[in-house]
């Protein structure tokens, strides 16, 4: 047997010291190495480049795995952030196996065995230059890195403020989960009080567990029971959630309720109109990158309503593209997207005296996101002045970039259509304007309308009359209403962008009867029209009958306006004001038969919209004044009729009322000019100064002038020279 060799003194030595380190190796494991609290400490300050304390007691163990407990752990805010700190925890546990973090890419989440707090508070401020969670100026705050992967995660008591300007938020939230490998029964719930883009919110959500849905290793879907309520909106979802870090997954059930859908867009950063109460029930899932919004039904005012919209999120706007349908629409449910009602839904007051809606618009949030949507209404309910209902009714809707258009309009009721374009343009408030909007100085939206009416048999479409006789007319005006409007504004609210119209409105109905009553009764014929209360009224046929009124800054004046019927002969005059609400018009029948009892005195329209006043004006009007009205009207009248009832040409009813007006008035009258109408001569009888003093001005100050004087012969067109249109625009003269 070989002799045993002894140890020489070095190898002793060093065999002692791997006894002696190993010893204290042993016991510092047992103890927790408390001498590298500061040491840990201070590593953490150097790579997150703020102050971190660790609390007492404090104890790692390296062996097998990395573990980590401390009585606190205390990280402080950004110094430009008024927090009190960005985390504070108690009773933390953190455990990390080795080969987790050995040849770890850094792109790839961490994995962490185990987290396990008592109680932690945390401080989540964000603006416009940072984050209190950004920890480098290179970090992006919006874009946080990937969230680690957690085998077990158990917080007993958790509370967050969370202070985003970026988003207006502003909240208290709470929560507790207790979750992951070694836990059987898992269960995550998370709570949130406070207000979010100007509304006050609160927020519960129940899962078995985050872990599955934010990890990226693990895609499980997991179910999910929320509800919030916002602005009074509540809002409740049943469904599932996955990949909430990378792709958001996310498909389930939901109903909404609340006083108005311009809350509920508020909370999605989309806009919405301002509504009455509404009903949204439907389904929602993440679909080809897209999320896909299915609803049926909803229930908004009376109208029913329903459609499918995908919504891109992953460009700088969110893009919106789907289809609205609805079996009945009710047009008095859009009354509060012009303001008639709050944001919220609640009911405004409008100044004394006035009746336009003066509340200024949400115009800025056409910003906030693109859309395209078609728009098909099987029937829209216009009202209880309305015997049809227009049915369909098809548009497209188009917002981009501020400016929000509704055209390819095409609508039909009462065997006729309607048809164009609807725009505003919004693009210069920016997505801001929202926070000033009183602010007079901000650009305003400029509106405009295009609209064609052609063919609409008036007998089908206004709401039928009350009969008390069984011979009695259903309606006091018959025929076929054709018209255009074409008019442009600007303003925040619906009262600034009538005060600022410019453009005109013609109508023309062809084929028309209208209550012999009414006509009488404008005539003021007293005898006729009492006679007519006891035997019954009749529908004499309409000559003529058109109206053409130009606006010039919320001033709407009548160029053209009569009905010419075998009885009477119906003209108005003056002018409405739109910016002050103010009506002063001025109605004059011209009796074809008259009686003894026939006054001839004008009817007077004044007062405001809130409170007109219709009254007859003591004493009757000089012959030759209406005479000079009627004259007034011919060339608007000669240049109107072509495009309002085309191919009629010298056959037009309305063309035989001219013949008439030029006829009767030379008779007897001393010539004092004359004018031209589509070739046609007119002499223009002017009152004579006695009979004009006689005959002052009806309006306020200032006043119209006499609509003679206001035309006078000399500035007509010269004879067989085509008269100036000042009917719709945007066509020639016949």
């Amino acid at each position: 047997m070989p002799p045993r060799v002894s140890p020489g003194p070095g190898m002793k030595l060093a065999l002692a010291g791997l006894g002696i380190l190993a010893v204290i190796i042993i016991v510092c494991e047992i103890l927790g190495w408390p001498f590298l609290r500061k040491p840990v400490e201070n590593l953490a300050m150097r790579q997150l480049n703020r102050e971190v304390r660790i609390e007492a007691p404090f104890k790692l163990q390296l062996l097998g795995r990395l573990k980590l407990s401390a009585g606190g752990l205390w990280i402080a805010a950004p110094k430009q952030f008024d927090a009190p700190y960005l985390l504070d925890a108690e009773n933390i546990t953190v455990s990390l196996r080795y080969f987790d973090l050995i040849g770890r890419d850094s792109s790839e989440p961490l994995t962490i065995k185990l987290l396990q707090v008592e109680r932690m508070d945390a401080y989540m401020l964000r603006n416009d230059k940072g984050a209190t969670w950004q920890f480098s100026q290179e970090e992006k705050p919006d874009k946080p890195s990937s969230f680690p992967n957690f085998e077990t995660l158990v917080v007993q008591n958790g509370t967050a403020v969370v202070k985003d300007t970026v988003t207006d938020a502003d909240l208290e939230m709470s929560f507790q989960t207790k979750e992951g490998s070694e836990s059987k029964n898992a269960v995550s719930v998370v709570k949130a009080e406070g207000s979010f883009r100007g509304h006050s919110i609160q927020a519960n959500l129940e899962t078995p567990g985050f872990l599955p849905a934010a990890q990226e290793q693990d895609s499980r879907p997991i179910p999910i029971d929320a509800w919030a309520k916002y602005g009074g909106v509540r809002g409740d979802f049943k469904g599932t959630i996955a990949d909430i870090a990378d792709n958001n997954e996310i498909q389930g059930n939901f109903t909404i309720k609340g006083p108005s859908l311009g809350i509920l867009g508020d909370l999605f950063g989309i806009v919405l109109p301002t509504t009455t109460e509404f009903t949204i029930k439907g389904d929602v899932m993440r679909e080809q990158g897209l999320l896909v919004v299915n609803i049926d039904p909803a229930r908004v005012g009376s109208s029913d309503l329903s459609g499918k919209f995908r919504f891109d999120t992953s460009g700088e706007k969110i893009f919106m593209k789907g289809e609205l349908h609805s079996s009945n629409f009710v047009l008095a449910d859009l009354g509060p997207t012009f303001g008639t009602r709050a944001e919220d839904g609640s009911e405004i007051q409008s100044p004394e005296g006035r009746i336009f809606p003066n509340r200024p618009l949400n115009l800025p949030a056409l910003n906030k996101f693109n859309a395209e949507l078609s728009l098909n209404f099987q029937r829209v309910d216009l009202g209880k002045a309305f015997r049809a209902p227009i049915a369909p009714f098809k548009a497209y809707l188009d917002l981009n970039s501020g400016k929000l258009s509704l055209a390819k309009i095409d609508a039909r009721t009462a065997g006729g259509s309607l048809a164009g374009t609807i725009a505003v343009d919004a693009h210069a408030l920016g997505a801001s304007g929202k926070e000033n909007p009183d602010d007079k100085s901000r650009p305003k939206p400029e509106w405009s309308m295009d609209l064609t009416w052609k063919d609409i048999d008036l007998a089908k479409w206004v709401k039928a009359r009350e009969q008390t006789e069984p011979n009695e007319p259903s309606a006091y005006i018959t025929g076929i209403l054709n018209g255009r409007t074409k008019l442009k504004g600007k303003g925040n609210s619906t009262a600034e962008l009538l005060g600022s119209l410019n453009g005109d409105m013609a109508a023309y109905v062809n084929h028309g009867q209208i209550s012999h009553l009414v006509i009488e009764a404008l005539g003021l014929d007293v005898a006729q029209a009492l006679g007519l209360v006891i035997d019954g009224d009749k529908l004499l046929p309409m000559r003529c009958a058109v109206v053409d009124m130009q606006s010039e800054s919320g001033m709407l004046r009548p160029e053209v306006a009569l009905i010419d019927t075998p009885v009477t002969l119906v003209l108005m005059d003056g002018k409405v004001n739109l910016q002050e609400e103010q009506l002063d018009l001025r109605l004059i029948a011209k009796p074809e038969n008259a009686s003894p009892f026939t006054a001839r005195s004008p009817i007077l329209i004044s007062g405001t919209f809130a409170d007109p006043n219709v009254k007859p004006k003591a004493a009757p009007i000089a012959a030759r004044i209406i005479g000079g009205i009627a004259l007034a009207f011919v060339n608007p009248l000669a240049a109107i009729i072509p495009f309002l009832d085309p191919g009629t040409g010298e056959q037009s009813p309305c063309a035989d009322a001219l013949r008439k007006f030029n006829a009767k008035s030379s008779k007897g009258t001393p010539k004092a000019g004359s004018s031209s109408a589509g070739g046609r001569a007119v002499k223009n009888n002017a009152p004579a100064p006695e009979a004009a003093a006689e005959e002052k001005p009806f309006v306020t100050e200032p006043a119209v002038p006499n609509p003679v004087e206001a035309k006078p012969a000399q500035q007509a067109p010269a004879k067989n020279a085509p008269a100036k249109s000042q009917g719709i625009p945007g066509h020639g003269v016949n």
